[in-house]
């Protein structure tokens, strides 16, 4: 068959382009190539900030290159979650999630413009800590019996503090009203230490808040725990018994943190996140660390970090609508 030399010149060119193309793979550098940003959506100082600096240390180690920690409060955490999320998904920048950022703020604020469960890539599940409730030392009720029994007697007497609309304190909160089935008189507070201050000062009567949190106020006899939200008893409050063991087992709580970028990384940089974070959690220092905050590591894969979100975000989704909560 005849061929002119153009149509030679154009076979050949096709050709080089194919044969260059495994080369230009090849010549791809290796991840990472560059510092990584890890964005924490809240404030220096708090819990979730305080692991995230752990994990980009370790991350940091365990990858080779920098790992670059931003605090970016705002809205609960949802506008640096919003950023993440619209982010190139190159696995260059990622954030420390938690209940509010990936599970309940877009359940009751409508101007959270993503969802958790479609517009991220959920890394690793890191870390989790039950909460706890706590009493006033003046409140005239020393057991969760007790605090049901007297709020059903005086129906809208007791007041609990709300570490904001939508947190784990909130959540936690109304998890009891709606299993207990009484009425609770809820008063926001701008952050846990707030909250415990006027609990502390008999201003508020309960607050649910992360052990780790309150733990010093417990031990040092300023607060009194009256249960744990966790599956356990905390061997830091060995005589606090936990939700099921005063007849709630439906309040099984946790506040949480994972690993998440935006949605559509690639699998191979997925698993390589995913294998550094089983690493560090495995470390006995880093467990040594988790445990005087009273947290305890979560490993996992990205499969079973992506169930659980998706599972939080139903499970919440129940206890806002029958609450009817919605930030204004």
């Amino acid at each position: 068959m005849y061929r002119s030399k153009f149509d030679r010149r154009i076979a050949l060119a096709g050709l080089l382009v194919a044969a260059a193309a495994p080369l230009a793979v090849l010549a791809q550098p290796a991840y990472p190539s560059k510092s990584i940003t890890l964005v924490i959506p809240f404030p220096p100082g708090g819990q979730t900030d305080v692991l995230g600096r752990l994990i980009g240390e370790r991350l940091s180690q365990r990858l080779g290159q920098s790992v670059v920690v931003e605090n970016r409060p705002g809205v609960n955490g949802s506008l640096a979650s919003e950023t993440v999320a619209r982010a190139k998904p190159d696995g260059y920048t990622l954030v420390i999630g938690g209940p509010g950022t990936h599970a309940i703020n877009q359940l009751v604020n409508p101007n959270v413009k993503y969802d958790a469960r479609k517009d991220f890539t959920h890394i690793a599940m890191l870390s989790r800590v039950p909460m706890l409730m706590l009493a006033s030392p003046n409140l005239k009720a020393g057991t969760v019996a007790e605090v049901i029994a007297l709020s059903k007697a005086q129906p809208g007497s007791l007041n609990v503090a709300l570490t904001g609309i939508g947190s784990s304190s909130h959540m936690s909160t109304e998890l009891f009203k709606q299993t207990a089935q009484i009425a609770l008189n809820g008063v926001p507070y701008k952050g846990d230490m707030p909250a415990m201050t006027d609990v502390m000062g008999s201003q508020a009567d309960l607050l649910f808040v992360p052990a780790t949190s309150a733990l010093p106020f417990v031990q040092g006899g300023k607060l009194r725990a009256l249960a744990v939200t966790g599956s356990k008893r905390l061997t830091a409050l060995p005589d606090v018994p936990t939700m099921a063991e005063v007849g709630q087992p439906r309040i099984i709580n946790y506040s949480w943190t994972s690993l998440a970028g935006p949605a559509g990384m690639p699998a191979k940089l997925v698993q390589q996140l995913n294998k550094a974070c089983q690493e560090i959690l495995a470390q006995p220092d880093v467990i040594a660390r988790l445990t005087t905050m009273s947290n305890e590591a979560t490993p996992g894969t990205p499969a079973q970090a992506s169930s659980f979100i998706a599972a939080e975000v139903a499970r919440w989704s129940e206890v806002v609508k029958t609450g009817n909560i919605r930030i204004q």
